[in-house]
């Protein structure tokens, strides 16, 4: 299976900034036809802003999911690289060494950063600032501290052996803990999502029974010449409209804090408050629209 590619910085930036403002065109332009030229529109303008936000989450959103499980594939191998340096250590070999070994092995999208570890230490950089430039490049919690301790038994010296052991045991531990805090989040996430549909299907029952009802009964007080059966005329499509808005909103917002909670980024959630903004979309497209 090939490896998922690093996304940088730069590029996840300038991808976000073209996203928004592709998603600030189509909504703008749905405002500028509706309210400035006074066009009809094939939908109603808020189904463009809707769209509009949508297209403005979309790539960063994918972007984020390939970056992160980069990242994921990065921190699973790490574990794995540290126990094969302290055997080679074992075996007697000095620590640049042991690093140069173990990196001809295959640790997924970890084993090209540790080639350009052992391709700067051939050109004669120091370990120190070659292990300096990985976790920079890596910008993972689990790569920074490793390429720290490292650096660490390569200044200090000593029985490096046993420390990288240490090391070893000591990330290893660092992941497990991640992984656990992962795994404990998950049920959070589902509570998001459970409370999500709630409320979007607290919106469609409303919108299909006591709208409905309220929007025939003004329809028979029309007919009725003597009498009042509604004190207050009700606007049933702009109450269907609110309540459309507002389930995009609880989606929006309810996604970022799950991403918030499950991988403890703003970013992570942006994936989840896409796929809750497009259910509320396909529901009220479907079910109350059609």
């Amino acid at each position: 299976m090939k490896a998922v590619p690093k996304i940088p910085k730069k590029e996840k930036r300038l991808v976000a900034y073209v996203s928004i403002a592709l998603g600030l065109t189509i909504a703008m332009s749905a405002l500028v036809v509706t309210f400035v030229l006074r066009a009809q529109l094939a939908f109603p303008w808020d189904t463009f802003l809707i769209v509009g936000i949508m297209v403005g989450l979309f790539p960063p959103a994918a972007v984020d999911v390939i970056d992160s499980s980069w990242r994921a594939a990065v921190d699973k191998n790490i574990p794995k690289f540290l126990r094969e340096v302290a055997e080679a250590g074992r075996s007697g070999l000095t620590l640049t060494r042991a690093i140069e070994v173990s990196a001809q092995r295959k640790y997924g999208p970890l084993s090209k950063e540790l080639q350009r570890v052992v391709t700067q230490l051939s050109w004669g950089i120091s370990l120190e600032d070659s292990l300096k430039s990985f976790a920079e490049r890596v910008d993972t919690t689990l790569g920074r501290r490793t390429a720290q301790l490292i650096a660490e038994v390569s200044r200090s010296g000593g029985d490096v052996q046993e420390v990288l052991e240490s090391i070893n045991k000591h990330i290893n531990d660092l992941y497990m803990l991640e992984r656990e805090r992962n795994s404990s989040m998950r049920p959070y996430i589902a509570i998001i999502y459970v409370a999500a549909i709630i409320f979007l299907a607290t919106d469609l029952l409303l919108i299909k029974t006591f709208f409905s009802e309220i929007a025939k009964l003004q329809e028979a007080q029309k007919e009725v010449s003597t009498g009042a059966l509604l004190s207050i005329s009700l606007d049933v499509p702009t109450l269907t409209r609110v309540l459309f808005h507002t389930a995009v909103v609880q989606g929006l917002f309810g996604g970022l804090v799950a991403g918030k909670m499950g991988e403890g980024t703003i970013g992570g959630g942006l994936k989840h408050s896409l796929i809750l903004i497009v259910i509320s979309f396909l529901a009220f497209f479907l079910l109350v629209w059609r």
